[in-house]
């Protein structure tokens, strides 16, 4: 019998623990009101391009991806965008007629889309021509991911599928059962050599053989622990990150964690709560708390580097490294740039009204954000 899953937006889950709560907690959640910066840097806008209908009712979080100087980005109806990164010049535009729910994922010259109805979708990344289409066993939430020869989708069943990036052939499905309640999105996978490594709503990580999804191994990033099942949810939906033989993993109520690639035991781990993502540089990891605090933590030891929370419960997306700082953005469409080397807060920028749930993502030394409203932008500072 076919088992059905009830998935849950970030909102919804904040809102059900607040009532669990009481006034307190409601108090608690309350936005952060953002102060005047004092010595703030400048931001210059480089381009703006309308990408389409944007998000769609449902909210979902279609990021933009990019390879060398190309940007593309889709809507919630099918339509995807090439654009030059140097200048917002358009290189194709694509109406599809889909409900996509995922994507882009780019890699082996295409472009890889997933729908609500399971499809996945190639397009030629050159031209948009669409190259083949490919099913898989439910929907799609989190961008394919596009390497050596594979295109690898993880559906919202708790389903890994591979497929060849030539033709769409299947090449191997990798299955677990997954928890019947789940916070609304999947992990999304990434391909580092001969491993496929992803997460899963069982608050666990793991590493399969990108050949033949072999189970290599896997590693309980967290345990469900709490009274109920919102209590009790322990996604793993942030992608995970592998800096040389560490790979990094966090779940929604639950831990950061430091894996050893060469054999999956584990380092060090953290108690802190993340569901958005995570960014590195060569001495530290950076993540976005659910309650929108943003720390940086030693890539070796886990230990505190600093903490800035003065974007709390504003909904802060992921971080992103530019140059010597790193970008946030947030549900009023602010985007907040963060030294590095202490987190104080040095820039500022709105897009506009639209909320930004997408992670911003760095191409050269620009920072390229997309609104739930369907502009992209790209955002430079100045000294």
């Amino acid at each position: 019998m076919k088992r059905t899953r009830l998935f849950l937006p970030l909102t919804v889950l904040a809102l059900l623990a607040a009532c669990a709560g009481g006034e307190s907690r409601l108090q608690r959640e309350t936005p952060t009101p953002l102060t005047e910066l004092q010595k703030s840097m400048p931001v210059r806008s480089l381009w703006n391009v309308s990408t389409g209908a944007g998000a769609g009712p449902e909210n979902f979080v279609l990021a933009p991806a990019s390879e060398g100087e190309t940007v593309v980005a889709t809507d919630s109806r099918g339509l995807v965008t090439s654009i030059n990164a140097r200048n917002g010049a358009e290189r194709w535009r694509v109406s599809l007629d889909l409900p996509v729910t995922a994507g882009p994922g780019l890699g082996d010259g295409l472009v890889v889309l997933g729908t609500r109805k399971g499809q996945v979708v190639a397009l030629d990344a050159a031209t948009g021509q669409r190259r083949w289409t490919a099913n898989v066993s439910s929907e799609v939430l989190a961008a394919p991911a596009v390497h050596s020869g594979y295109v690898i989708v993880q559906s919202v069943d708790g389903r890994i599928a591979a497929f060849a990036s030539s033709d769409g052939k299947p090449q191997w499905t990798y299955e677990r059962t997954e928890p019947a309640l789940s916070v609304y999105g999947t992990g999304r996978p990434v391909v580092l050599g001969h491993f496929v490594l992803s997460g899963f709503a069982s608050g666990r990580a793991v590493a399969l053989g990108l050949r033949d999804g072999r189970l290599m191994w896997e590693y309980p990033v967290t345990e469900p622990r709490g009274r109920n099942e919102i209590e009790r949810l322990v996604d793993v939906d942030a992608p995970v990150l592998v800096v040389r033989n560490l790979l990094y993993a966090a779940a929604y109520q639950g831990k950061v964690v430091a894996i050893d690639m060469r054999n999956g035991r584990p380092v060090w781990a953290r108690d802190l709560s993340v569901h958005t993502g995570m960014v590195a540089d060569e001495r530290h990891l950076y993540v976005t708390t659910d309650r929108g605090e943003i720390i940086a933590l030693d890539l070796a030891t886990g230990a505190s580097v600093w903490r800035q929370d003065k974007l709390k419960y504003r909904q802060v997306t992921g971080p992103s490294v530019v140059g010597s700082e790193l970008a946030v953005a947030d549900a009023e469409g602010y985007i907040h740039w963060l030294s590095i080397d202490d987190g104080r807060l040095v820039a500022r920028y709105r897009l506009g009204s639209s909320s930004i749930r997408a992670n911003p993502i760095t191409v050269t030394d620009t920072l390229v954000v997309l609104n739930q409203g369907g502009e992209l932008s790209a955002l430079r500072l100045t000294r």
